[in-house]
């Protein structure tokens, strides 16, 4: 699905920017994150993705989850977190990714897909390079909340 919601906004300076609005999981284990990285790809982004036409939050999260991590998500444990905003990765410059971020417990083993290369946990050490601008400060905030080391 190839489908992207962008929202346009022009702030009081005219200068006109875009969102793309996107749901994410934010897994912590023992004291680490889970991110993932797309096949091809060397940046890490927290695992989530875009509503599909009519989606809840919670039913794209569960969709996005399964297809990306292959884990089924606990609907009573689904809980927010937060919302972050920050420059997309690979976008042109005024262009936004807007994610709006969950916590939940799931059923199932973590493994990749073929969306998906590489799973891996870590902690407030790793290497910002390898990681998305949205990721960075959801780990940011993570590490400030003392969630990881």
């Amino acid at each position: 699905n190839n489908n992207v919601n962008i929202n346009i906004n022009i702030n009081s300076s005219g200068v006109m920017s875009s969102f793309i609005d996107k749901l994410a999981l934010v897994l912590v284990r023992n004291r680490k994150q889970l991110v993932a990285r797309s096949r091809g790809k060397n940046i890490f982004f927290t695992p989530g993705g875009k509503r599909e036409e009519g989606e809840t939050d919670i039913r794209a999260l569960c969709r996005e989850c399964k297809e990306e991590l292959t884990v089924d998500l606990l609907h009573g444990s689904i809980t927010p977190y937060g919302v972050f905003q920050a420059q997309a990765f690979g976008k042109p410059e005024g262009t936004f990714v807007r994610m709006t971020c969950y916590t939940a417990d799931f059923e199932g083993t973590l493994q990749p897909n073929e969306e998906v290369e590489e799973l891996r946990w870590i902690d407030s050490g790793c290497s910002r390079d390898i990681l998305s601008v949205a990721s960075i400060m959801i780990l940011d905030d993570l590490k400030l909340k003392d969630m990881i080391d």
